[in-house]
């Protein structure tokens, strides 16, 4: 997939330093429950690697100049019963618009060829930067909870109505 300004394709092994980069990158991981152990930033990047059949995992590149630029995740919520739609971009392009061009591509892609109802989002309440993001993308709250220590909101976007 391509937007204006980012390619957009599935995560493979060619990806590994870039999401080294992204794990590494502290301010990342502010609102994602702190930095992770080597173990655990090794099996999460092998999971992106190698999905389950219901998870897909895209790397995000600027279009021009090929820079890692981040990744969206589309996976189960942790209700079970919907899917969520994650991304994780490094801080450095973080206020560019980078987010909202991708994440939206993603999500038109995701209704068009998957048979989804709705997707869900979730961001910490204190993320004011993220829930602004879900909201322009189009997505409503729906509740808040209390996961990871830490008041989540969780948000849901329905089928586009043709």
């Amino acid at each position: 997939m391509e937007t204006k300004r980012c390619s957009i394709k599935i995560t493979n092994q060619a990806d590994y330093i870039d999401l080294l980069k992204l794990y590494n990158d502290t301010k990342v991981w502010d609102y994602l429950g702190g930095q992770r152990s080597s173990q655990q930033i090794e099996d999460r990047i092998t999971e992106w690697i190698n999905p389950q059949e219901n998870c897909h995992y895209w790397t995000v590149r600027e279009l021009v100049s090929g820079a890692f630029v981040g990744s969206i995740l589309l996976t189960p919520h942790y209700d079970g019963e919907y899917t969520q739609i994650s991304y994780m971009f490094l801080s450095s392009f973080w206020g560019n618009g980078f987010a909202f061009e991708a994440v939206s591509q993603v999500l038109c892609h995701s209704f068009e060829v998957k048979t989804y109802k709705k997707i869900f989002a979730e961001a910490q309440s204190a993320n004011t930067s993220s829930c602004a993001l879900i909201k322009k993308l189009g997505f409503y709250e729906i509740k808040r909870v209390i996961r990871f220590d830490a008041e989540q909101v969780i948000f849901s976007i329905d089928l586009p109505k043709p």
